[in-house]
């Protein structure tokens, strides 16, 4: 087992969520040059990041002991994470909106959820061709959907930044909850955040340095 399991518990949070960080901000940027380019392989990565963005909050905020040791396991056979829909919850949930899960609603003209449909795109189903058929511009908004990833990969790293600066995710949770809905604030709040953690002398020196 790698010696990264050896820090404290709220530190390995921290470093689990920076992985999961740096590779949904991978996924968005491989979404900004695929969208109108080239709209399926978008929309597979959009999947893709969805998971790892919920999945990264989740290990930051909820997993436990024994969930973060072994994310540190390389193996494929279980993800030590709740189902995305039951993630998606625990962050509305969080934010004041109840437990529900916004990815459950159908996208135009498909009697589907829209996480299915896009897991459908990512796995082949018969749906999937059907789509591509139908035209997937018809069937999904790709610029609002770029523009909503954009506004949870602020989401994602303004918890990530401002957990790392040692604030409570409750107050997190009520700083993000009424402005969660506008873009501008919560790209002003996540440069605020990353500006102040550069201050401090950056994530990898606060998870490196809580230690000593």
């Amino acid at each position: 087992m790698s010696d990264t399991v050896q820090l404290p518990l709220q530190q390995y949070r921290l470093l689990v969520a920076v992985r999961y960080l740096n590779a949904s901000q991978s996924l968005y940027e491989g979404m900004k040059r695929q969208c109108g380019v080239n709209n399926f392989h978008y929309l597979v990565t959009l999947r893709s990041f969805i998971e790892y963005n919920r999945r990264g909050i989740w290990f930051l905020a909820w997993a436990t002991e024994d969930q973060l040791k072994a994310a540190e396991k390389l193996t494929f056979n279980q993800s030590g994470s709740p189902n995305l829909v039951r993630m998606d919850k625990m962050v509305n949930e969080a934010l004041g909106l109840g437990k529900v899960c916004y990815l459950l609603a159908a996208p135009n003209g498909i009697n589907e959820s829209f996480l299915n449909c896009l897991h459908a795109l990512t796995h082949g189903n018969p749906i999937s061709v059907r789509m591509v058929g139908i035209g997937l511009e018809k069937i999904f908004d790709t610029e609002k959907l770029l523009a909503r990833a954009e506004l949870e990969q602020h989401l994602f790293a303004i918890l990530l930044y401002r957990r790392s600066l040692g604030e409570e995710l409750a107050s997190i949770w009520k700083l993000i909850a009424p402005i969660r809905n506008r873009p501008d604030e919560m790209r002003a709040n996540a440069k605020i955040a990353a500006f102040q953690l550069k201050q401090m002398g950056g994530l990898h020196k606060i998870i490196a340095g809580k230690n000593h």
